[in-house]
């Protein structure tokens, strides 16, 4: 069953290749590539590979406004306080309405964009793309994401596919589009963004097409990243965070989800964007999970022949909310965090006073 997509599309712009045509590229960047490919792999198996969504520069700079916001809201929230006290003092109904109206513009001004945040954490409402492969079918299922919709799911045929490379005006960044063209009209039914600025779209379709058309000794994969992270399926929003770490390359947890001085530093520092990036990971929609995919799968779970580490022990128990010393790194962590946090917002109201 191919499901028939809504009007999502994207014009094409410098052509790639089709499926099966021709020989297949090699790396541009081969260690760059390899290494950032094997970290956005969720899983790989003889069925199906199952790529991360893609955090980019405008989700981070959109995490980082929230934590500022959220800093900038507790010292307003001081001022704001102590002006409107003054003005009623007054006890003029003109200065009434004004300190009224000086908390509602603090409120919209700063508590907006951390409440939005907050939302996001506790709904786990998904927005982020995971593209699924199908080998064996040779299919890609994917939720597409509308503002205010449930995700629509999409199941659409390798071989039906178009590559792009879009640039993005004004920056020098370029991504991978694919498309569907509609044989009537020869026209863009449908088209994929991938959306990751940071790694070479060609390397990106090189490793598409490689795990969908050749042999399993082929797929180029570095096994201290590409290893089994079912992030989606944990309960726990501090084990997702520690694979947010571990998937930068920082040696900060290991495969083992140890806690180690610079991981608890990390923990304790930047915790948020962590876990932010966790919660992504978390609440996105996956394509795999769907009964149209599950039907299709024929893999008996073992035997893997692709390069990458099965889920340990210790990650099956921070997985479950069951692993201690990930609960004792993250909760030290954040709560010198928000000690740092709260100290700066006492200090400008000891300052004041």
């Amino acid at each position: 069953m191919i499901y028939n997509p809504p009007n999502n599309t994207h014009p094409i712009e410098k052509l790639l290749s089709r499926p099966w045509e021709g020989s297949i590229p090699t790396y541009r960047e081969k260690l760059a590539s390899i290494e950032k490919l094997s970290r956005d792999v969720h899983e790989v198996n003889p069925d199906y590979l199952l790529f991360h969504p893609i955090i980019n520069s405008h989700q981070l700079v959109g995490f980082l406004m929230t934590y500022c916001f959220s800093w900038l809201f507790g010292q307003s929230l001081f001022l704001m306080t102590a002006m409107v006290m003054v003005i009623i003092k007054d006890g003029s109904i003109f200065y009434y309405f004004l300190a009224f109206f000086i908390i509602i513009l603090n409120f919209l001004m700063f508590g907006l964009l951390p409440y939005v945040a907050y939302k996001q954490f506790k709904n786990k409402e998904s927005y982020y793309n995971k593209i699924l492969l199908l080998k064996q079918t040779q299919q890609i299922a994917y939720y597409e994401h509308n503002r205010k919709q449930e995700p629509i799911f999409h199941l659409i045929n390798y071989k039906d596919l178009v590559a792009s490379v879009r640039r993005n005006k004004g920056v020098v960044f370029e991504a991978l589009n694919l498309h569907v063209i509609d044989p009537k009209t020869e026209e863009v039914a449908q088209s994929i963004n991938l959306e990751d600025m940071q790694l070479s779209p060609y390397d990106q379709w090189t490793f598409i097409r490689t795990y969908m058309e050749r042999p399993a000794d082929e797929l180029p994969l570095d096994p201290r990243y590409a290893h089994a992270c079912p992030t989606d399926l944990s309960t726990s929003l501090l084990a997702c965070a520690d694979i947010a770490q571990e998937k930068k390359d920082k040696g900060l947890t290991g495969l083992r989800h140890e806690v180690t001085f610079m991981g608890w530093l990390r923990a304790r520092t930047v915790s948020y964007l962590d876990l932010a990036e966790g919660n992504i990971y978390q609440s996105s929609a996956n394509p795999a999970l769907h009964p149209e995919v599950q039907r299709r799968l024929m893999w008996d779970g073992e035997n893997n022949p692709y390069n990458i580490l099965p889920i340990t022990v210790e990650r099956q128990a921070a997985f479950a909310n069951e692993n201690q010393a990930v609960k004792r790194k993250w909760y030290s962590g954040i709560v010198i965090n928000a000690t740092w946090f709260i100290g700066s917002i006492l200090y400008v109201m000891l300052v004041i006073a």
